[in-house]
């Protein structure tokens, strides 16, 4: 009858967990990401000017910033989200260090594969343009990317074209030809090539332009209309913007005469953005046509896939939604583009996918360990050798982090520094016995680096005393510790019920009521909610449990009565894998371990992680014990192999 009542007082705690569990949410303090200090913000941001190859260190000023936009006629894909990813870390790290933007993108909505979609969709242009572009910008945010300050769509700035376009004219760079009016670009002499593929561009080609051109290089502002498609009135006829006048006229309506930054992908720096320099400067009065529109020009490598750039008319493209469909955390693919260095090319495929869901599993068990060291508050208060060197590390990564984002967005340097101390501070929690403020400061560095580069999902996990903190810390009110002693009750009640149901049963009925406990019990350890928590239930051989940070999955160890079969396979699946490497060479060479140790003793035991720190004493014991297991399963086998092999010989 007494077991009996212990189960129905431990179904009704089980089903009423919704109610800890809201208490818990509520009293766990939240993450938020500061802005740095005012010593931070006064270093300046350098951004790599692709039309001179040097740095430009950016004004402490509002700075006027263009983007060019999509084209909006089909679902982005991964090279567009790897531009506009990589552009929203850029304003990121600039306005966490202190500078104001304006940051405009313009929407392409009139443009020759807009009008050939609607066609075969039988919709009007417009109308298709409008739902693309609604997609494409919730594809974007679900990526974490902030939406621009002003968005700016051709259609809504025509007569800001026709103006443009009479001021080109007025200045002699323009004429009529076959419907349109064209862009004289011989007149402008050596001024046309800011870029590369513009300086490279041959005089030779002038002459041999197409319909009715004077040059091949010469291409079109005002687009004669044509049957079935969107047109303007204009001085010229009825018809519609060119491709490269439309940022040209959008830009000046935005932001004036001037622009400090202007990006996009690297495919458009020739010809849009060189024809785009050409008409700033066919607009100008001669004398002037020589000076800088721009400041700085940012363009963001090519993706490619299967050796070639993603692109649609290669039909070799994969969209923003289907990449998510199939269960790529947002964070994954912004770590993905972090990893890489802005105006590289890089190679997508879902190898590369999961090195980045690596890289967050890793930040985000090295929080969840110093959240459950902070949260339960029982951290000594005297500083010694161990915590000095924490607190050194912490600042030394503070200052390469800030010299890094700062120089040109060196983001895979941030990412890699971050990552290490991180690992630090894991180790350090681990390790017990902790004084908090330099775990704080630690996980604090980690946190804001990760919040200034976008990583809003990664840091979730984390708590904070408010969402105005500095930093991560525990609760100055009891909520931190009250969260904790809910979920502690939960535990020891579990056990108390765990114990009585694993005790010697005298009849069928017991067996029966065992079994069900033990279930339910099962299913409080292995369920979502705990896991939702970032906690872990850790059952021990002596009956007591444990409740732990979800650092890496924690499986319940086998008690007498409950032999773990999985884990068992396990671990023969695992040696499988390496049943033919040295024991000295397991950690070297076996492709669990890749990459995450750089130094080893003698044994092959490892002494140091992939970052260099030194590995502590605990950890480098579980590392020997794992070695002499396998050392004990690997040398019947080798001496088995050793004597085959002598014996085929032999004969």
């Amino acid at each position: 009858m007494r077991r009996r009542r212990a189960m129905v007082v431990f179904v009704a705690a089980w089903r009423s967990r919704a109610l800890v569990v809201s208490s818990v949410q509520q009293r766990i303090p939240q993450m938020s990401v500061r802005r740095y200090g005012s010593a931070a913000a006064s270093a300046a941001l350098s951004v790599r000017d692709s039309a001179t190859g040097k740095e430009v260190e950016m004004k402490k000023r509002p700075l006027r910033w263009y983007a060019c936009g999509p084209t909006v006629y089909d679902a982005a894909h991964l090279g567009h989200a790897r531009t506009y990813v990589m552009l929203d870390m850029l304003r990121r790290v600039a306005t966490a260090y202190g500078h104001e933007i304006e940051y405009a993108m313009g929407v392409t909505d009139v443009d020759d594969k807009i009008i050939s979609r609607a066609r075969e969709l039988d919709v009007e242009p417009l109308e298709l343009a409008r739902v693309e572009e609604v997609k494409f910008f919730e594809d974007m945010g679900r990526l974490g990317c902030a939406r621009p300050s002003r968005v700016l769509r051709v259609s809504e700035h025509v007569e800001d074209v026709i103006d443009y376009v009479r001021d080109i004219e007025a200045q002699g760079l323009a004429y009529q030809a076959s419907g349109s009016v064209w862009f004289d670009v011989g007149k402008l002499g050596d001024l046309y090539g800011t870029f590369a593929e513009g300086r490279g561009t041959s005089a030779a080609a002038a002459g041999v332009g197409g319909k009715g051109k004077k040059d091949a290089r010469d291409f079109a502002l005002w687009k004669g209309s044509k049957v079935g498609e969107p047109s303007w009135e204009s001085p010229w006829g009825p018809g519609r913007p060119g491709w490269h006048i439309e940022c040209s006229a959008m830009t000046r309506a935005a932001f004036g005469d001037k622009l400090d930054l202007h990006a996009g992908g690297v495919d458009l720096a020739f010809p849009h953005h060189e024809n785009e320099v050409a008409q700033w400067r066919g607009a100008r009065p001669e004398p002037s046509r020589s000076g800088t529109w721009c400041s700085c020009w940012v363009h963001t490598g090519h993706l490619h896939i299967e050796g070639r750039k993603m692109s649609k008319s290669l039909k070799n493209f994969i969209t923003v939604r289907e990449l998510l469909a199939s269960g790529c955390e947002p964070d994954d693919f912004r770590i993905f583009c972090a990893l890489h260095g802005y105006r590289s090319t890089v190679s997508y495929g879902p190898e590369k996918l999961v090195e980045a869901k690596r890289v967050r599993a890793d930040l985000e068990a090295s929080l969840r360990a110093a959240r459950d060291v902070l949260v339960r508050g029982e951290g000594r208060k005297r500083f010694g050798d161990r915590e000095e060197a924490l607190r050194a590390a912490t600042t030394a990564t503070r200052a390469d982090v800030r010299a890094a984002l700062l120089d040109d967005l060196d983001t895979p340097k941030a990412i890699a520094l971050v990552t290490k101390l991180a690992t630090r501070a894991r180790q350090y929690a681990l390790e017990g016995d902790v004084v908090e403020e330099p775990l704080e400061e630690a996980i604090s560095c980690v946190a804001t680096t990760l919040g200034t580069l976008g990583l809003a999902d990664t840091i979730k996990v984390v708590a904070t005393k408010n969402d105005a903190a500095a930093g991560f810390a525990k609760s100055s009110s009891d909520a931190a510790a009250a969260a904790a002693a809910a979920l502690g009750a939960l535990v020891d009640f579990r056990t108390g019920v765990r114990n009585a149901a694993l005790k010697k049963k005298a009849s069928p009925d017991d067996l029966r009521l065992e079994k069900e406990i033990l279930r339910l019990c099962d299913a409080v350890r292995d369920g979502d909610t705990l896991k939702a928590l970032g906690y872990a239930i850790l059952d021990k051989p002596d009956g007591s449990a444990q409740l732990l940070a979800e650092v890496a999955a924690v499986a319940a160890e086998p008690s007498p009565r409950e032999p773990n079969k999985a884990a068992a396979a396990a671990a023969a699946d695992r040696f499988a894998a390496v049943k033919h490497v040295p024991p000295d060479e397991l950690f070297k060479v076996a492709a669990e371990f890749e990459g995450k140790f750089s130094a080893f003793d003698e044994a092959g035991v490892p002494t140091h992680d992939g970052a260099g720190s030194e590995l502590s004493k605990s950890m480098r014991k579980k590392l020997r014990k794992r070695l002499e297991a396998h050392s004990r399963k690997w040398q019947p086998l080798n001496d088995e192999t050793t004597t085959t092999t002598t014996t085929t010989t032999t004969v």
